[in-house]
C-alpha cells in the first residue's frame, strides 16, 4: 500500500529556496477571503489578541495561583498564530483589520 508523501520546503533546493517556497505557500494559503477568515478565526481561537492580566485574574480568582500556567498556555497558543503571520507581509490597515475581524469572530 502505497502512502500519500506530504510535500516540504526542502524538497524545493536549498535553505533560501526552501524558504521563499515556504513563504510562498502560506501566503497562497492566508490570501483571499477564506484565507483571511481562516486566520482570523485562528486568532480568535487562539486568544492572540486576548493576552493575559495578571490583574484580572487576581479580580476573578482571588489568588495568583494557576496564573504563570494559564499565561505560559495563553503564550503557547498565540505562538501559532504568530508563526503564521511571520510569513504574511501584512502592513499597519491589515493588521488592524486582522484585530477587528478576530475580535468579531469571538462573539
Amino acid at each position: 500500500m502505497s502512502r500519500k508523501r506530504f510535500a516540504h520546503s526542502t524538497q524545493t533546493g536549498g535553505p533560501a529556496r526552501a524558504r521563499d517556497a515556504l513563504a510562498k505557500a502560506y501566503l497562497r494559503v492566508f490570501s483571499g477571503e477564506d484565507g483571511e477568515m481562516v486566520l482570523a478565526d485562528l486568532a480568535a481561537v487562539t486568544g492572540y489578541y486576548r493576552r493575559p492580566s495578571y490583574g484580572e485574574w487576581m479580580a476573578r480568582t482571588k489568588t495568583p495561583n494557576g496564573f504563570e500556567l494559564h499565561s505560559a498556555l495563553s503564550n503557547a497558543r498565540a505562538e501559532v498564530v504568530q508563526h503564521i503571520m511571520r510569513f504574511l507581509t501584512l502592513d499597519e490597515a491589515q493588521l488592524v483589520a486582522l484585530e477587528k475581524a478576530a475580535r468579531m469572530e469571538e462573539r
